[in-house]
């Protein structure tokens, strides 16, 4: 091969570009389609009137929808046919669609058709699926009977859907048409003339930009600012208003085929539109524009029935059209001969036209700047070191040099990615291959530093390998979406967007399970997310195909195709047969690795109540089978006779089982019949009585008529003790009951005795005082409640008064625990003064106290006096300490050991000195 074969190859990657001022852009062709145009010559009449169809394109290279009626139908008549195109190996879909007067139609982001229709209502129909019943319809509102117009948009939250109501004095706004929450929003100004174009410029508080006249106003759902503007030397109506992909811009088309753009934070400002085309009164004028990404303006020019120019214009810059650019723009155009659709796309535009779908884009600068003869980019420079390389031209060498020696340490690398960023914007299979096998042939470059091999491979070299093997085996996948056998036009732009949950789900709603498996593998996506959810949707699918009666057979099928794959969560299968109303499905996958609870489920949901309670008393499960029989009781006409004798008939179930379920239907007539059975059940009756008081929302006289019979059954059984405790509880509540009558502020019922004392204490100690000597309360316990609720209630000059009484029964260490645990240190540090407390502290504990409160020194000297070693060890392990302090107990210790060894070991020294 020679340097012939090199331009020929290097001439080929930019043999589709198209350059016209300024602009490069390039059209690439798709698959063929059905020809719509077709179709409609062969449903007109013998009048060759003609009805304008309805043509869509789903978003990210997915179907197109083809929505007619029949010329001869009369004009009131609801029956509009639907087409499908755009499927794998193409095989087109007819439905027929009869609800109301369709007025728009478009596609949601799940790939569902959406029609609107003049009634006010809209219909989400499932192109996919063999049931009818996957379709919906929603009332956009009650209180509106027609509308005129809708558009959709695109967000996070869903497919959004806004419509025009037929008088004009509001629009109807939902943000997900799948859970529609109705918003109504009513035009910021007062308008005489009808509203001549329209679309919504901001998708998340959904902003309206509308055209009257020569104006354009603004209105939305959660803002007052309102703008109104004026648009300076326009006379003609405004007839289309369209924003771009990234919701930044605005295009206006003129009557008289001129076009303007402006950005949509402009409006309300003088010169926010700028003209950028104009017919200059030519006879053949623009008659539709649609945006390409969010650069660039494509105009439909119709010159005759059977020809049609498409006019490429401007739309990233704020420059004004001059007469060059103009004339540019009209000599410069893309020429068809059948009607033209055009569908925006993120990173270009969708033209159908005839049996050719197109696809459209501004040649993206990451292609340019490699690929470009003329560029000088790092990306430029390894492509072209590359195909001298190819060739073995020693070229390659030097221009590998000028890489390494450029100003950036990075240029090599930076050329690498550049390489790959052109490549996953390419659309050509083979300059896809030759940019990365540019970028593979700089990184090898990267791999190893032959001037310093201990430091060879830099941290940015493993991201570059990433990135290398990432587009790799994502470009990979996306030419494979659009092989005729899966008819998914996709960009890698668009793919990114899409991502590979979306994709998978798209995958399967086509019934490609084979090849989204594929791809779960090639993107090494766990089981759980890729090929268990695959095969799980496959099971659905064999149960809403309509050819599949047998029953049995599907549910052997699915048994034996997944009975052995780990993971897979049968329980969704078997919802979704009984969702199918294919019963004996459900019953046949029961026992397949279905868990317990879900079997039981799934068994009362299909009303086998009896097969479910026998299960759970099988695994010896007797809460679900407690479960179970309270949804036995609870059904609709079951009385309590038949329930009684229904538990009757089960010899397998549980005695206490079978008390607890009745105990929960009746417990009068229970407690009736175990005292009949066995006297000595009176205790657990009792026991009963005490749980009902706490558990059921009772009146205060009904819970001492439950403890009162608690108390009366344990005196005839001598059980004094839990007698008396029950008696106790009885008064309390009577006596909760009048202090809440009395005080009014309070809830006390509910409370212990603890905690009414403690409440009393806060908001009125007097009655905490009276129900202390009520209940003989020690004064030992009284006075630990009433220092803490002092503390809840900061009252810490109460609680020092209260801790000068003559004598504690408690000792002064709780009031400082107390302060302590409220962050009072100070307060704490009260209780340690020698004038007022010498006499009453415990001196056993007072280097406990000390060190507590911190004063580290107190509590050395004091731990030393008292020849404590526990007390010194808590001095540290409590305080931080000084390293004087450290020695200190340091030095004490070692004394204090000596000194329990032999006490009188200091004497002798000192009688022998």
């Amino acid at each position: 091969m020679n340097e012939l074969d090199m331009n020929e190859q290097r001439t080929h990657a930019t043999s589709t570009w198209r350059v016209f001022d300024d602009i490069t852009y390039k059209k690439i062709e798709g698959n063929t389609v059905t020809d719509f145009l077709a179709i409609i010559r062969d449903a007109r009449s013998a009048t060759e009137d003609t009805i304008k169809p309805f043509v869509t394109m789903a978003p990210c290279g997915g179907p197109i929808a083809f929505v007619y009626k029949k010329s001869e139908a009369k004009s009131n008549d609801t029956k509009y046919t639907i087409i499908i195109d755009n499927l794998p190996n193409h095989r087109p879909q007819v439905k027929q669609f009869d609800r109301g007067v369709v007025v728009f139609v478009d596609w949601t982001i799940n790939e569902d058709l959406l029609l609107v229709t003049e009634d006010g209502k809209y219909h989400i129909i499932d192109i996919f699926f063999y049931d009818s019943n996957n379709d919906k319809s929603r009332q956009l509102s009650e209180s509106v009977s027609t509308i005129t117009s809708a558009c959709t948009f695109k967000s996070n939250q869903g497919t959004g859907l806004v419509a025009l109501t037929k008088n004009q004095e509001s629009f109807i706004a939902v943000k997900n048409v799948y859970s529609p929450i109705i918003q109504m929003i009513t035009l910021g100004v007062d308008i005489r003339s009808p509203i001549s174009a329209w679309c919504v410029i901001d998708h998340a508080d959904i902003t309206i930009a509308y055209a009257y006249d020569n104006n354009i106003a603004t209105c939305s759902a959660t803002s007052l600012r309102r703008d109104q503007q004026t648009i300076p030397g326009i006379t003609d109506v405004i007839v289309k208003l369209v924003s771009s992909s990234n919701y930044k811009s605005i295009a206006m088309l003129k009557d008289n085929g001129d076009v303007l753009i402006g950005l949509k934070e402009n409006i309300g400002q003088p010169q926010s539109f700028i003209l950028k085309y104009t017919c200059n009164n030519n006879k053949v004028k623009i008659t539709d524009i649609a945006w390409s990404g969010s650069d660039t303006v494509i105009g439909i020019r119709s010159a005759s029935k059977t020809w049609f120019d498409l006019l490429v214009i401007n739309g990233k810059h704020s420059l004004p059209m001059t007469e060059k650019s103009r004339q540019a723009i009209t000599d410069d155009t893309m020429c068809y001969t059948s009607t033209v659709w055009l569908s925006t796309e993120i990173d270009g535009i969708r033209i159908i036209s005839g049996r050719a779908l197109d696809f459209f884009q501004r040649l993206p600068d990451e292609i340019y700047k490699v690929l470009d003869l003329m560029s000088k980019s790092p990306g430029a420079k390894l492509y072209e070191a590359y195909m001298y390389y190819k060739y073995e031209n020693q070229m390659a060498e030097r221009f590998l040099q000028e890489l390494k020696s450029s100003g950036s340490s990075y240029g090599l690398e930076e050329a690498v990615k550049e390489c790959i960023a052109a490549a996953s914007n390419e659309h050509d299979p083979p300059t896809q291959k030759l940019l990365l096998k540019s970028a593979l042939f700089g990184r090898s470059f990267l791999s190893v530093n032959l001037s310093n091999p201990t430091a060879s491979i830099r941290p940015a070299v493993s991201v570059i390998n990433d990135l290398c093997t990432n587009t790799i085996r994502n470009l990979q996948l996306v030419n494979n979406l659009q092989h005729i056998s899966i008819s998914i036009l996709i960009t890698y732009k668009q793919f990114e967007l899409l991502g590979t949950r979306i994709l998978i789900d798209r995958l399967l709603r086509r019934n490609l399970h084979e090849f989204a498996t594929c791809v779960t593998k090639l993107l090494r996506m766990p089981a759980e997310e890729g090929e268990n959810r695959i095969l799980v949707q496959w099971a659905v699918q064999k149960l809403n195909d309509p050819a599949n009666t047998n029953e049995e057979l599907i549910a052997d099928t699915i048994r034996v195709r997944l009975a052995d794959v780990p993971g897979i969560p049968f329980i969704d299968i078997i919802r979704a047969a009984y969702t199918a109303k294919k019963f004996i499905v459900v019953e046949r996958l029961l026992d397949v690795k279905v868990s317990l609870s879900d079997q039981i489920d799934m068994l009362l949901t299909l009303n086998k109540k009896q097969e479910a309670l026998q299960k759970a008393l099988s695994y010896g499960d007797t809460d679900l089978a407690l479960y179970v029989l309270m949804r036995m009781k609870s059904s609709s006409g079951v009385n309590s006779t038949d329930f009684n004798l229904q538990l009757a008939k089960l010899k397998s179930l549980p005695l206490s089982l079978l008390l607890q379920c009745l105990e929960e239907r009746d417990r009068n007539n229970l407690h009736d019949e175990m005292r009949k059975q066995n006297s000595g059940e009176r205790e657990r009756i009792g026991y009963s009585h005490i749980v009902q008081r706490f558990t059921t929302a009772l009146t205060t006289s009904d819970q001492k008529s439950e403890l009162t019979s608690a108390s009366k059954l344990f005196r005839e059984i001598k059980n004094d003790s839990s007698a008396q405790l029950v008696d106790e509880e009885t008064r309390l509540i009577t006596k909760q009951d009048e202090l809440e009558k009395k005080l009014q502020t309070i809830q006390l019922k509910g409370f212990s005795l603890v905690d009414t004392l403690d409440l009393l204490i806060i908001h009125n100690e007097r009655d905490a005082d009276l129900l202390r000597k009520e209940f003989n309360i020690s004064d030992k316990r009284y006075w630990w409640i009433k220092i803490q609720a002092y503390a809840k209630k900061n009252a810490w000059v109460q609680l020092l008064e209260f801790g000068k009484k003559p004598s504690s029964p408690i000792g002064y260490e709780p009031f400082v625990d107390v302060c302590i645990r409220s962050q009072k240190m100070e307060e704490a540090r009260r209780f340690l003064d020698q004038t007022i407390y010498s006499s009453k502290l415990d001196h056993e504990r007072i280097p406990y106290m000390f060190a507590k409160v911190q004063m580290v020194d107190e509590a050395i000297n004091s731990a030393i006096k008292l020849r404590s070693i526990d007390a010194l060890h808590f001095i540290e392990s409590k305080c931080q300490l000084s390293e004087a302090n450290s020695t200190k107990i340091q030095q004490a210790k070692d004394k204090l050991q000596d000194y329990g060894v032999n006490p009188l070991k200091n004497v002798f020294s000192f009688l022998k000195s």
